[in-house]
């Protein structure tokens, strides 16, 4: 009898491993837009990285490649590839980058969301590029970070995403 109730813990542990791989993409965006405004509204992670004028927080298994100037940097993860672009002089409460994205009359929004605290603010988006692609945009003030993706593991790599762009901080060169 014992070992009936073994198998039968197995079997629902792999069912539910099996079902949350198999997340649509709508759920798997929902979570991700879900996990962006928590992770926006809580403290941010302490930098872990300096590149350039800034210094940020970069989740294990990323790494940091020099981009075109020093206020673009490619990060990358195993095959994904993300575009860090930072604009020094736009403040934390900027709407720049989401202005621009909305007034692009050719993308499409698959959900997205705005996050604002007293001195901030912030989007991620989720925009469907060809069939089974996503762009994934997530920003604060003049951060912006973005990847595509097919349609796995959005949630986490959102989410990875504001934890980087919230964690940016600038150097005072000037010191």
């Amino acid at each position: 009898m014992n070992r009936k109730w073994v198998h039968i813990f197995v079997l629902s542990i792999v069912m539910l491993i099996v079902s949350g791989c198999n997340q649509s993409v709508e759920e798997q965006v929902s979570a991700g837009l879900e996990n962006t405004k928590t992770t926006f509204e809580s403290k941010p992670k302490e930098p872990n990285e300096m590149i350039g004028q800034i210094e940020l927080f970069i989740p294990k298994g990323y790494g940091i490649e020099k981009g075109i100037d020093e206020l673009n940097y490619t990060l990358v993860n195993g095959k994904d590839s993300y575009i860090l672009f930072v604009n020094l002089h736009e403040p934390k409460d900027s709407q720049l980058h989401y202005t621009i994205l909305k007034e692009d009359p050719n993308i499409k929004i698959v959900q997205e969301e705005i996050y604002k605290a007293d001195d901030m603010f912030g989007f991620s988006s989720v925009i469907e590029r060809e069939e089974k692609q996503y762009e994934l945009v997530v920003s604060i003030g003049g951060v912006k970070l973005t990847t595509l993706s097919e349609n796995k593991k959005i949630d986490q790599k959102l989410q990875e995403m504001m934890e980087i762009v919230q964690s940016v901080r600038t150097i005072d060169s000037s010191k």
